[in-house]
């Protein structure tokens, strides 16, 4: 009996120690998951780490893009930011491409009876019917361009402060020109052409207030016309520009073939939008590119849908948080991108004021200084 009541007080004694060392290890864990959900709140963009992924609502992200995906532009860089935000979280990203704009409502009604976590509405074109669809079905749904487009719970916007970063593309492109003449060429009657034309112009005359700078449209809604891209460019070259800052989506193949081709005598450089053409370069013409990174805003909307405040605030791209940017290549002399850098830190800091202009007839007036 007496050896019996011992091994009972040993097994006592083992299954006390292993209950206080199972203790520990939790309490050690519950330790580790705390300071890495600290660290993912911390995330720039409102980013999510894998931590934090698997307690996201978002599982489904659809994106509708009015265009096809590999123009290095505004869709492609779209479909990749979506991509970037929904592998931060684990989600699935579902791309519905090349849409155009007749049937905008079917299409993105479709989508949501799919029912994602996220819609994401890739065009200004887009965005009546995004807001219809977002509060009929209650599905978190991104438009563009209008800062007022917002629904608790189920519409919001990005919008963007481009002529910021088109303000250093100006500086840029006035001390890369050999002519004396740059341009800017925009491919349709668009808000956002119109502040990044601005600021560009801007730009230009900080550095050199008397230098002439060219400007054409190639058509009021000419996006992806390469034909017309191609057409406009090879005639400004012909006047003389030699960096021009070009606009487009589609239409910047076309501007890109221009300026490859150009037969003036001198170099001619191409500085792009929204997307980085360096890969699809042959000729070494791109200079640089006014860069749009939408991969904040979306992880801060995934965020925000986590958080229950999903439509209360839209997300504006800007120098400061990164949404817009000036592409670095290595065609840009030090010495120039020094004076590029002092200036972003001037403009975020707010010293220098860029114009932002919303009506072609504004740009027109700033081509005289």
């Amino acid at each position: 009996m007496q050896a019996l009541t011992q091994k009972r007080a040993l097994r006592g004694l083992v299954l006390t120690a292993a209950v206080a060392l199972l203790s520990v290890l939790v309490a050690a864990c519950g330790s580790s998951s705390n300071n890495s959900s600290t660290s993912s709140g911390s995330t720039s963009g409102g980013a999510s780490t894998s931590s934090s992924s698997a307690s996201s609502k978002v599982k489904t992200i659809a994106i509708a893009t009015p265009a096809k995906t590999n123009d290095y532009g505004w869709n492609a860089q779209g479909v990749a930011a979506a991509k970037e935000a929904g592998s931060s979280v684990g989600a699935t990203v579902k791309v519905s491409s090349n849409l155009g704009y007749d049937k905008t409502p079917t299409v993105l009604r479709q989508i949501a009876l799919t029912k994602p976590q996220l819609i994401i509405a890739h065009a200004s074109g887009y965005d009546t019917a995004a807001q219809r669809i977002g509060q009929q079905y209650k599905i978190p749904t991104v438009t563009y361009d209008i800062p007022s487009m917002k629904s608790p719970g189920a519409v919001s916007n990005i919008t963007t402060e481009s002529q910021q970063a088109a303000y250093l593309a100006g500086i840029l492109a006035a001390n890369q020109s050999k002519t004396g003449k740059v341009g800017v060429i925009i491919s349709a009657s668009d808000s956002n052409w119109f502040k990044m034309a601005g600021g560009y112009i801007a730009g230009v005359h900080s550095v050199k207030p008397k230098m002439p700078v060219s400007f054409a449209e190639i058509s009021s809604a000419g996006y992806d016309d390469a034909a017309g891209g191609k057409r406009v460019a090879t005639s400004m070259i012909a006047d003389g520009a030699d960096v021009i800052l070009t606009m487009g989506d589609g239409a910047s193949f076309g501007y890109l073939q221009a300026i490859e081709t150009a037969n003036a005598g001198h170099k001619v450089w191409m500085i792009g939008d929204i997307g980085d053409m360096t890969p699809i370069d042959k000729k070494g013409v791109f200079l640089s590119s006014v860069l749009w990174n939408f991969g904040g805003a979306y992880k801060q909307f995934i965020k925000e849908i986590d958080d229950g405040t999903f439509g209360q605030q839209g997300y504006d791209l800007t120098l400061a948080n990164g949404g817009v940017s000036l592409l670095k290549t290595k065609y840009i002399p030090a010495s120039v991108w020094s004076q590029i850098q002092a200036a972003q830190k001037k403009i975020v800091s707010g010293q220098i004021q860029v114009p932002n202009y919303s009506k072609i007839g504004q740009v027109k007036a700033a081509l005289n200084g």
